[in-house]
């Protein structure tokens, strides 16, 4: 219950008042318990104050000139931004009627003067009280609400994923079943060259299949708010060509080459596993969706404060209205791969979620039938080089 406990310190108090003598009382009662005090010589100025300020008590006296002190709260209980500072009317008019028409206006407390400084010092502390302890439970009301917001969205997202999952896991596995089906079998018509065949489509189903559990690992990971990172100093120069290698196979499967421009550039600090599989991604993505016989160009390069390294493609390009549902857990989109290549439509989510864990950025542009180039930028020095972890939802 610590946190249900307020310091004087922390309450803000306006004064309103156009008596110097009674706003020096009240300093002088007020100040030295700790409260940070505010003064008003009358209404208007009271009613600008309050808008700025957001006092947590207002003392408000009634006999004033300009707008007197009934109006100057009704005023500030019609604004939506101080209808809910709590006012103590502090006032010679002691009838009943006048303290009725207080409570009327909106005011939570009525104080005649003269009055003792034992008595204001009283009820302040007791509205003071109440009034945080019921911004301390909007607070928690707000805090509950967002997490409650938080645990909708990433419900909605588990079922899609799911759906995502149960889609696209239900093909491969039927395709492993089936040709390891027909290997039990052991129908003696079919020859070895077929049966190297299955043994080769089997092999590739595994291993989109492998691709697509690991994607579905990934986001899960995402999900709990958590990413690991392995952060150290290295190069991205050998980084990038150890994945342009790695991709040599598929590309010439294709008829695409690779053109590499790196420059040479100073060690930054980033998880190599994770940044390579950034690299993989764009590199693999840049074959899937180019047409056989064309180019790509993958790029590095530097400045004071950062690093960038590019992939460039010869594709379709990507319609504008799809670019900016590019890096969603679900974009779909509507390009599609040049090959009958399998895609989840994952992997540009995780990317960007790996760049930002780094402290970086990352930017698609692309014209329709003039290809696509996806730059990733990355700080020279990381802020925190002994971060272990870095929470990715904000």
């Amino acid at each position: 219950m610590s946190d249900l406990k307020f310091e004087p310190s922390e309450i803000k108090i306006l004064i309103v008042d156009d008596t110097l003598t009674n706003i020096e009382v009240l300093h002088k009662t007020l100040e030295p318990e700790g409260y940070a005090v505010s003064v008003a010589t009358h209404g208007e100025m009271a009613l600008e104050i309050a808008s700025h300020l957001n006092p947590d008590l207002i003392l408000l006296d009634i006999m004033m000139p300009g707008i007197n002190g009934y109006e100057t709260c009704e005023r500030l209980k019609k604004n939506e931004d101080t209808r809910d500072i709590p006012v103590i009317f502090i006032s010679a008019k002691g009838e009943m009627e006048d303290i009725v028409e207080g409570f009327r206006m909106g005011g939570v407390d009525y104080i005649t003067k003269p009055f003792r400084s034992e008595e204001v010092l009283s009820r302040i502390k007791t509205h003071a009280q109440l009034n945080y302890l019921k911004k301390q439970q909007e607070k928690r009301i707000k805090e509950l609400e967002y997490q409650n917001h938080k645990l909708r969205n990433l419900d909605e997202i588990k079922n899609r994923f799911l759906g995502t999952a149960m889609h696209d896991l239900r093909s491969p596995l039927s395709a492993i079943s089936g040709f390891s089906d027909l290997f039990l079998l052991g129908d003696e018509s079919y020859s070895e060259d077929q049966k190297i065949e299955w043994v080769k489509m089997i092999n590739q189903v595994s291993k989109d299949l492998l691709g697509l559990v690991h994607n579905l690992l990934d986001i899960s990971v995402f999900e709990s708010g958590q990413l690991n990172l392995n952060l150290s100093s290295g190069n991205l120069s050998p980084l990038l060509l150890k994945q342009v290698k790695m991709n040599q196979a598929y590309s010439n499967q294709k008829n695409i080459s690779i053109i590499t421009s790196l420059e040479e550039v100073p060690n930054s600090i980033f998880d190599s596993n994770r940044m390579g599989q950034v690299i993989d991604n764009l590199i693999s993505n840049a074959i899937k969706f180019s047409q056989p016989g064309t180019s790509i160009q993958v790029g590095l390069t530097h400045n004071d404060e950062s690093l960038e390294f590019y992939v460039k493609d010869e594709g379709p390009g990507i319609p504008k209205e799809d670019q900016c549902r590019l890096f969603t857990e679900f974009p779909g989109i509507n390009v599609h791969p040049t090959n009958g290549e399998k895609s989840t439509g994952l992997g540009l989510f995780i990317v960007k979620k790996i760049v930002e864990a780094h402290s970086g950025s990352i930017q698609v542009e692309s014209i329709e039938g003039q290809g696509t180039i996806f730059h990733v930028q990355l700080p020279l020095i990381v802020a925190r080089p002994d971060l272990k972890s870095v929470n990715i939802f904000h």
